[in-house]
């Protein structure tokens, strides 16, 4: 893959998933809401397929511990796209994956425009 390739799938990958936390920041009110008796959160697959139609349940101190790194997603198993974010964390029904080099930056500044 040339570099201005790889540079665009970086940045869209980058700009695909913080829309989706962006759409989870959104839920977090309701999640609050319900929250409170399941002890989960629901979220949206925050990979970087913006088809993708899965969900995750987080434990509201798991969620808040990826929304506290502005590089960092929670997505499912297999959705991790290694040349643009490396895997930090894995449990059984997600892992956390950061963003690194261009798509890191990108996804600090988008998270920073929120």
């Amino acid at each position: 893959m040339d570099s201005d390739s790889h540079r665009e799938r970086e940045v869209r990958a980058a700009r695909n998933q913080s829309m989706f936390r962006s759409v989870n920041e959104k839920m977090a009110e309701l999640n609050d809401s319900f929250g409170a008796s399941t002890g989960t959160y629901a979220i949206a697959c925050e990979c970087a397929d913006t088809g993708c139609l899965a969900t995750l349940e987080l434990t509201s101190k798991a969620y808040e511990a990826v929304r506290s790194e502005p590089r960092r997603f929670a997505v499912r198993p297999g959705h991790v796209i290694p040349d643009v974010e490396r895997v930090v964390e894995e449990f059984d029904n997600y892992a956390v994956v950061e963003k690194v080099h261009l798509a890191g930056a990108v996804a600090e500044a988008a998270a920073e425009g929120s």
